[in-house]
């Protein structure tokens, strides 16, 4: 296929229209909407229009061969990914599919309605930077009184169970600290779920981000057997989450090779 991706910008009634019957199952952000029969008629002639549906036939209409390859793909991925960003300035959504080569994703748009695309597989760490906003499009201004004391990156390392607001024995006064730090500089966050199969079990990865006033966090945690489960703080920029889920997807694609 060609490097360039595909893009699709669709109102909530067209990707009703497109889905319903056609896919199960959807992420909650993406389940189809109730679509009165006048609205119907609009989307499919606007679909078929964008030449995403073919002309209807006897009264049916169905997706144009490119577009049921990528509903394909959404309906048997080989691995999904679910991406959630939320912050007191607005929120966003991800779903994307890898099959064989390709990556097919669907994101929420700001105005409303959803963008379905295509692009190489290659090309997944770039499709979900494309959905992750700058922190402070999810944080909005802050007010004076919210101004933390410092810019400087929010970096280190914390015991787990601060983070939790659960009780830490032996917690330092620099953890707690600079959790005291977080807490007040947070104002939105990320999750990103990989979901696959490896053999017979089912997989599930996850990679949480917070949205600060001096941008995203990632949380890293440390698999060194301590019992205090320590976390690395990491700055990190939107273009950094394909590496961040790098460790579970290549899990899974060794798995199904």
């Amino acid at each position: 296929m060609s490097a360039a991706p595909r893009r699709l910008t669709l109102t909530a009634a067209e990707w009703s229209v497109l889905v319903t019957d056609r896919l199960s199952d959807l992420p909650p952000a993406f389940e189809p909407v109730p679509v009165a029969a006048a609205d119907r008629e609009r989307a499919v002639s606007s679909l078929v229009q964008a030449r995403v549906m073919v002309p209807p036939e006897g009264g049916a209409s169905d997706p144009t061969p490119p577009v049921a390859a990528d509903l394909a793909v959404l309906s048997r991925p080989l691995m999904t990914l679910r991406l959630e960003v939320r912050g007191r300035a607005g929120a966003r959504q991800g779903w994307f599919a890898l099959g064989p080569g390709v990556v097919v994703g669907v994101a929420t748009l700001p105005e409303g309605g959803v963008e379905l695309s295509l692009a190489p597989a290659v090309r997944l760490g770039a499709e979900l930077a494309r959905a992750v906003p700058e922190a402070a499009e999810l944080t909005g201004p802050w007010r004076s009184v919210e101004e933390s004391d410092d810019d400087l990156p929010l970096a280190g390392r914390v015991p787990l169970a601060l983070l939790a607001d659960a009780p830490s024995p032996g917690a330092s006064e620099d953890e707690l600290a600079l959790v005291r730090a977080l807490e007040r500089r947070t104002a939105g966050s990320l999750h990103c779920l990989v979901l696959g199969r490896a053999a017979a079990d089912p997989v599930v990865a996850q990679v949480s981000w917070l949205a600060t006033g001096s941008g995203w966090v990632g949380l890293r945690p440390r698999p060194d057997g301590s019992p205090r489960r320590l976390v690395d703080l990491v700055p990190v920029q939107p273009a950094d989450l394909g590496t961040w889920v790098a460790p579970a997807v290549a899990t899974l694609l060794e798995t199904d090779a």
